[in-house]
């Protein structure tokens, strides 16, 4: 215990406690913790522009006339495209018979380039497939390093059929918010 501080305030004794982080010295700048709070992009964001901004620039903003899909496909850097029909939940359950991912989506701006992959029997380094399988839970089945093949138009020019296969693998991943809900 130490007299020496505290007595113009009137206390006898003052008793300081040690701090482990503390070096010879006051404490240069800022905490260990506050530096690396610092370096966090959105803390500096936040910093600038406040609560309120940062707020409204971070809040999800779907494209116009685009909502979530329900059922989606990535091919490579196309996509999400709207699935209509696919064997995906044959993948997801595992199922013996599942040889290829047989898909129909709905056609869009995508559509020409799938066409042309599927003609030139082109290699895709990923294709995933995304379905919403309860109130919060979904799964996403990535055929890795795939061939199109089979590409065909529907004669209403609404929908389009094609055929992912020779595949090198498959990554089964399932996720939920909290316990899973039917």
């Amino acid at each position: 215990m130490v007299s020496a501080r505290g007595a113009e305030y009137g206390w006898r004794e003052v008793t300081f406690h040690r701090d482990p982080d503390r070096t010879r010295g006051p404490r240069q700048g800022p905490s260990r913790a506050a530096r690396g709070r610092a370096a966090s992009p959105v803390i500096g964001l936040q910093q600038a522009l406040g609560n309120r901004g940062t707020g409204q620039v971070l809040a999800r903003r779907p494209a116009a006339g685009q909502g979530t899909l329900e059922h989606s496909v990535r091919i490579g850097r196309l996509g999400p495209v709207e699935v209509k029909e696919s064997n995906a939940a044959d993948w997801a359950s595992h199922k013996a018979d599942a040889a290829d991912l047989v898909i129909t989506t709905v056609k869009g701006r995508h559509s020409k380039e799938l066409q042309r992959l599927a003609d030139g029997r082109t290699r895709v380094d990923r294709i995933e497939v995304q379905a919403v399988t309860g109130q919060n839970s979904w799964v996403i089945v990535t055929f890795k390093n795939a061939v199109i093949t089979g590409y065909e138009a529907d004669p209403g020019g609404k929908t389009e059929s094609w055929t992912a296969t020779r595949f090198d693998g498959v990554d089964i991943k399932r996720t939920s918010i909290g316990t899973p809900r039917p």
